[in-house]
């Protein structure tokens, strides 16, 4: 509700008479100190990450102008991209491809880089999986990146009745909901419970092999819930599992088990990935 109504007032338009026209220009001048007034952050209504959300603002306003192809040359702005995709439409049908591309490559410089000096995004390394062979040892999630997709395909199809094909390649989101449901149920146990008193980073190959393991799993409980149904994959998408299922489930059980409801893995994060 805080991003609407900052939306709403303008915090995101450099332009007085154009207050929902979110451009380039004013993200990149945002401030900490304002993100938190927006956010109405306090020593009693805290936010995890304020310095790493304004961070993420301000390379999104410098990823706007890199990539003119997507989102403009004139007052670069993210609703920009809808011109793209309808260029690149057929009978107000669009290929996931596209709108990966914008997403992936347009926004990939707004992603901090990782320990190695690399900027790769929500990608990692685990160690078992190396073959010998270039990227044989690297896991991608880019869990933000298809949230964000997610949320647009739902955008794209009520507004202005663009219909995104291919939804069936993106995976579900490995996060701390979907994947403290699977640990608090008894889905996944940890081989060393001593970890559960600990706070990890998000990088550690435990939370690489927990984020994989959670890929895997709500894709097998997808396939189980619609067989129960008698849905098909049409009628019950990965998005409403997600989003009415396992997401929520996980949040009300963490609030259960644990007074803060924070995940069954302390995981020391800035908001930028997970």
């Amino acid at each position: 509700m805080a991003s609407l109504d900052l939306f709403s007032d303008g915090f995101f338009s450099s332009d007085p008479a154009l207050k929902t026209r979110v451009n380039s220009f004013a993200l990149k001048r945002l401030t900490e100190d304002q993100v938190a007034r927006g956010f109405q952050v306090s020593r009693q209504n805290s936010l995890v990450g304020v310095v790493g959300r304004t961070k993420l603002l301000q390379q999104l306003g410098e990823a706007l102008e890199a990539s003119p192809d997507f989102f403009g040359n004139e007052a670069p702005r993210p609703g920009n991209m809808v011109d793209y995709l309808l260029a690149n439409s057929k009978d107000n049908k669009v290929s996931l491809e596209h709108l990966w591309k914008v997403c992936s490559e347009g926004l990939a410089s707004i992603w901090p880089k990782q320990a190695n000096g690399f900027l790769q995004g929500d990608v990692w390394m685990h160690s078992k999986l190396n073959d010998g062979k270039p990227g044989s040892d690297l896991v991608p999630f880019h869990k933000l990146t298809q949230w964000l997709v997610y949320s647009l395909i739902e955008t794209l199809q009520v507004t202005i009745g663009l219909r995104v094909e291919g939804t069936e390649m993106l995976t579900s989101l490995a996060e701390y909901r979907n994947g403290g449901l699977l640990i608090d149920t008894g889905v996944l146990k940890l081989k060393d419970p001593a970890w559960l008193s600990q706070t990890v980073n998000v990088g550690t190959e435990l939370v690489i092999e927990w984020r994989a393991l959670t890929v895997v799993f709500i894709d097998k409980i997808a396939d189980l819930l619609r067989k129960r149904l008698n849905l098909s994959v049409t009628d019950l998408p990965l998005t409403a599992v997600l989003e009415g299922g396992t997401w929520r489930a996980g949040r009300v059980i963490a609030k259960r088990l644990r007074a803060d409801g924070s995940p069954p893995i302390n995981i020391r994060s800035d908001g930028t990935v997970f």
